[in-house]
């Protein structure tokens, strides 16, 4: 069993994708395309998953056939990286010289040792992994097949210099990370269109098997669900989707229906029903996904125990240890140093802009609010005129889109994120870190004290998980949520993801005031 999200809401996956003989059923694509175009769409975006003339849902096995054709690619490629990983740091340690026979042998069976390592990390199944977690595997499956590689060589009697084995891990985990990134963002793509949308019965008729189905009906969620199954408990109303049998004609519904998946509204099913489920999902050969009530939260907190008769649900707690502390604390000055190192000759340069564009200082200082409600003072470069502004801003996350007091290289500043660089100095200083929620000022906390307090568990950041979804384009309610996962699910993987992906934010410059 395995554990999985989609939108807000964590799930447990259970069963096999093997293919099934199935045929389609005309009357089911017209339910499919309804239930698409009643799916809602975030606000400001244009509906791009249906086409007047192209069918945007896969016939029954398609989308289970496209995932493994992805696999395929994502082992190909991983291949390939293995290989150029090891070619390359060969040659930047050995500058001019052929490899020895031996050495040659390891090279060509290291694509095989890789794929291998992998596929024990389930690294070729990406229905099944978040962006984050395979961030996570990725990490460990590189290091663990780099020590692969190490006692092979050993056995072979021609050893890896370290200086090898270290180019070669750097080298690799760059040359995963990037071909993922596309791979990724093709299978959303996938999903988006419809292509990879797997076709779905909601097994339960409560409120949270409703909420389910609109969790499966926004954006790429890679289902599509076609109604509800009644279990045996009280017959209760679905809100959107029909219900279209009972639990006993469960086969029979999903031979008719073309099911490729069974989620599970677990609150309302019996122990027998459940029973009933996993057994036509193991003769379907369909996978069958429950979901366990729990808030949204990274995966890699679940583990799942055995308690006497009963499988039950631990969430691992997360709190900054000392010894995770640290580690963060040093990375935050490693990477705060190196940052400002090269950024230091912008700084000139922008300060000159700030003193010819407007009238006042080049920097702006204000109090803020950081881990256990210590104030401090930020600095930023000035990108607003000064003078009282008039504005109530001890709203929570006050900002305006278009701010009348922004100035021209201000605005340009902003774009950029250039006017955050002097908060590497704070990051220096220890009064934030790199990732963490963005420090709000003094006056916004202390009126809102209820709502805000729970922010500052950790250091304020630089960057957050708020920036890296949104950033000044979310919510007040959702960027308070997006703070809130975080604290809930810090790791170092999680912060070291959140850096790779801001560096995508702002280059995309979305969202940015």
């Amino acid at each position: 069993m395995h554990i999985g999200r989609v939108g807000g809401s964590t799930f447990f996956r259970d069963g096999s994708t093997a293919a099934r003989g199935v045929s389609d059923v005309p009357a089911i694509e017209a339910k499919l395309q309804r239930a698409v175009q009643r799916a809602p769409l975030p606000a400001g975006e244009a509906r791009r998953d249906v086409a007047p003339d192209t069918p945007s849902v896969p016939a029954a096995g398609t989308a289970l056939r496209r995932y493994r054709r992805l696999a395929v690619g994502l082992a190909v490629t991983d291949a390939i990286c293995i290989t150029v990983a090891l070619l390359g740091s060969y040659a930047l340690r050995y500058p001019g010289e052929l490899a020895t026979a031996r050495e040659a042998a390891i090279i060509a069976l290291a694509p095989l040792v890789w794929i291998v390592v992998f596929y024990t990390f389930n690294l070729y199944a990406p229905q099944h992994l978040s962006a984050h977690e395979e961030l996570r595997r990725v990490i460990g499956a590189s290091g663990v097949g780099i020590v692969v590689l190490i006692m092979v060589s050993y056995w072979s009697q021609s050893p890896f210099s370290r200086a090898w084995v270290g180019l070669t891990w750097i080298l690799v985990l760059v040359l995963e990370l990037l071909p993922r990134r596309w791979w990724r963002a093709y299978q959303w793509r996938m999903r988006m269109d419809g292509r990879l949308a797997l076709r779905t019965l909601v097994v339960g008729t409560s409120a949270e098997a409703s909420r389910l189905v609109e969790n499966l009906q926004v954006g790429a969620s890679g289902f599509v669900p076609l109604g509800h199954v009644q279990v045996s408990g009280p017959n209760v109303s679905a809100n959107q989707l029909p219900i279209i049998g009972r639990i006993g004609d469960l086969d029979m519904l999903v031979r008719t229906h073309a099911a490729d998946c069974l989620f599970v509204a677990s609150t309302e099913i019996t122990e027998a029903d459940m029973a009933r489920v996993r057994q036509v999902a193991r003769e379907a050969q369909i996978e069958v996904r429950v979901l366990p009530n729990l808030p949204e939260m990274l995966t890699s907190r679940l583990t799942l125990l055995r308690v006497g008769s009963a499988t039950v649900v631990a969430l691992r707690s997360v709190r900054l240890s000392g010894p995770q502390a640290a580690i963060k604390r040093i990375t935050d000055i490693a990477v705060a140093s190196v940052a400002l190192l090269l950024s230091l000759p912008l700084w000139p340069v922008i300060a000159l802009a700030i003193r010819l564009d407007s009238h006042g200082p080049t920097f702006f200082h204000q109090e803020r609010v950081t881990k256990d409600g210590r104030i401090f003072p930020m600095h930023k470069f000035r990108t607003m005129r000064t003078g009282d502004s008039g504005f109530d801003t001890t709203r929570p996350f006050f900002k305006l889109e278009s701010d009348p007091r922004l100035t021209r290289v201000g605005a340009f500043l902003r774009r950029l994120s250039l006017d955050e660089l002097p908060q590497l100095w704070n990051v220096l200083t220890g009064d934030m870190s790199i990732v963490g929620p963005r420090p709000l000022p003094a006056d916004q906390v202390a009126a809102n004290p209820e709502l805000l307090t729970p922010r500052h568990a950790v250091p304020a950041g630089v960057t957050g998980w708020w920036q890296i979804n949104g950033r000044s384009g979310v919510t007040p309610e959702e960027a308070l949520r997006l703070d809130l996962f975080y604290i809930e699910n810090w790791s170092p993987t999680l912060d070291l993801f959140i850096l790779l992906k801001t560096f995508g934010a702002l280059a995309k410059r979305e969202g940015a005031y």
